[in-house]
């Protein structure tokens, strides 16, 4: 499977120092966890932590979800600790926190290299880049394509506006949002939205989830479970979009094999852009199980 086609709607972050709350996070229905090792966990607490990811990828049922860890920042004092204790483990993905500049993801694919042989899984561990500072953001189209590990790109606001000044806003980043789309995009991964810090105003979690949607971003972490419904029905497509998406495929698919490169159907123009943008949908419809349920 390639990394575009792994469901990220929503990523949950659980801190790793809590098995107790791992086990939540694993049952909370995020298509993907991120156990942490770096922000949600305190210095005394980092073997502690580490011992926990080993102890929860035994212990618990993660249901199929993409299972990655976020260890500590290439520069850290940490990271070599956390990257060994990851050997062996059957994770999907690794986070790499504030990168800013390709050479953090090389080192970190260096060390993969060596420590997936022994990765039950027998499959390549994927590597996830948060940019969360103005250097990364600088630097974001060449991270996207340091390798094909890359998986998917995150925007780190909370970092971001403490390195920046900028206003934790929509306004105020809409250029970081915009670019970190563009960048993911063009390389072929996913982008996925920053975490909206007050969990418990799920109104205001889906207008804005709405609108990271419509910049083009592919999912949203989340820091609480009960974020992750609300990003899950920003990002599924709605019963009447897969029906509409059904109809203009089959009908742009009858028009190519008579030769004809675009048609209009329902007063809309549909040519190629049009045809990718259902694919889309056809493809999370499909994810979810939502397709074949849904008549044209």
């Amino acid at each position: 499977m390639g990394h575009s086609e792994i469901l990220r709607r929503s990523v949950l972050v659980t801190p790793g120092s809590s098995l107790k709350m791992i086990g939540k996070a694993a049952g909370a229905g995020a298509d993907a966890l991120v156990i942490d090792l770096e922000d949600a966990v305190a210095p005394g607490q980092k073997q502690a932590a580490r011992e926990n990811v080993v102890r929860s990828l035994s212990e618990i049922n993660f249901g199929g979800k993409e299972v990655a860890v976020r260890i500590n920042g290439v520069a850290s004092q940490y990271f070599l600790a956390d990257m060994l204790a990851l050997e062996g483990l059957p994770i999907h993905s690794v986070v790499v926190p504030k990168v800013n500049s390709a050479s953090e993801i090389f080192t970190v694919e260096v060390l993969l290299q060596q420590l997936e042989r022994k990765n039950p899984m027998g499959v390549q561990v994927t590597i996830q880049a948060l940019i969360e500072t103005a250097k990364g953001l600088a630097k974001v189209e060449e991270i996207c394509t340091a390798g094909d590990r890359v998986a998917s790109v995150i925007f780190g606001a909370g970092d971001y506006t403490a390195d920046t000044g900028i206003a934790l806003t929509r306004r105020g980043l809409f250029y970081a949002r915009s670019r970190i789309v563009a960048a993911a995009t063009e390389a072929g991964i996913q982008s996925i939205d920053y975490v909206y810090p007050d969990f418990r105003n799920l109104e205001a979690l889906e207008e804005d989830t709405a609108h990271g949607k419509e910049m083009g971003f592919s999912g949203r972490w989340a820091i609480h479970p009960a974020q992750v419904a609300v990003i899950n029905k920003v990002y599924t497509p709605a019963p009447e979009e897969v029906s509409k998406a059904k109809k203009i495929i089959a009908a742009y698919e009858e028009a190519l094999s008579k030769g004809i490169g675009s048609i209009s159907l329902d007063n809309q123009m549909v040519d190629e852009a049009v045809l990718k943008i259902m694919r889309r949908r056809e493809a999370i419809a499909k994810k979810v199980g939502l397709w074949d349920q849904i008549d044209i």
